[in-house]
């Protein structure tokens, strides 16, 4: 009687266990839980400074159609000046942050000293060409890969700029100068890369092109002998390196 007792109960113990593993197999498996991707935060408020080196390229010509200007002067056609030199100034600005899309507003100022001389034939006339420096003001927008954000930028550009024509005894009279200072604006437009090595700190590579409007002066040569209508302006190209603090 035992022996019929405990092989009815080791039966039945397989029966419930057959049973349940049949259930089991027939329930729902649940999916692994996908750990969302994660994003490096650029939103937040900036400060830095960049150095770098820019280029160049004015041009002096004839503004009104009439008189003489620098075609006439220094060499046939519009007269160029060429220079480069090193530059420095700061920045500032804000980013916000839709997933890895990356967009925000940016201001700078920027020392060029820029400048180039440019003398005619005769060496009685020469051209001075000077940019003494830049700002602007921009929009950015690009792609944030984990710490590294690339970007296109462009927006409002300023410019502190000189011309002067002097005429050193030319022909018959005396020396003199004709010159035109002022501050002009333009665009710019460009393109970059930052990388940020921790919570606060960033360092880009940034290229600037500028454009800035044109503009003139008129005068007379000395004695009188013809009115000079002068038209100038300038391109720059900048490529410089910047660190920031961010906020």
């Amino acid at each position: 009687m035992k022996n019929w007792k405990l092989s009815l109960l080791a039966s039945a113990s397989g029966v419930v266990l057959a049973a349940g593993s049949a259930v089991a197999a027939d329930l729902p498996v649940r999916a692994p839980t996908v750990a969302p991707i994660p994003y490096v935060s650029w939103t937040g408020g900036y400060i830095g400074a960049h150095i770098g080196v820019g280029t160049q390229h004015s041009a002096c010509g004839n503004n009104a159609g009439s008189g003489w200007g620098c075609d006439q002067w220094i060499t046939s056609g519009t007269t160029e000046a060429r220079s480069s030199a090193f530059l420095g100034g700061v920045e500032a600005g804000y980013d916000w942050q839709n997933r890895n899309f990356v967009y925000g507003v940016a201001a700078d100022w920027t020392w060029t000293n820029l400048k180039k001389s440019v003398t005619g034939g005769s060496g009685s006339t020469s051209y001075e060409s000077k940019v003494n420096w830049l700002a602007s003001f921009r929009g950015r927008a690009g792609i944030a890969i984990d710490d590294t954000l690339v970007y296109m930028t462009g927006g409002l550009a300023l410019g502190g700029v000189k011309d002067t024509v002097n005429y050193m005894g030319w022909r018959c009279c005396g020396s003199s100068s004709l010159s035109s200072s002022s501050t002009q604006a333009g665009w710019v437009a460009g393109a970059g890369v930052e990388h940020r090595w921790d919570r606060n700190w960033s360092v880009k590579l940034e290229y600037l092109h500028y454009e800035l409007a044109e503009h003139s002066a008129s005068g007379s040569v000395p004695g009188g002998f013809k009115t000079t209508h002068l038209r100038f302006d300038h391109t720059i190209d900048v490529g410089r390196v910047g660190i920031n603090y961010r906020f």
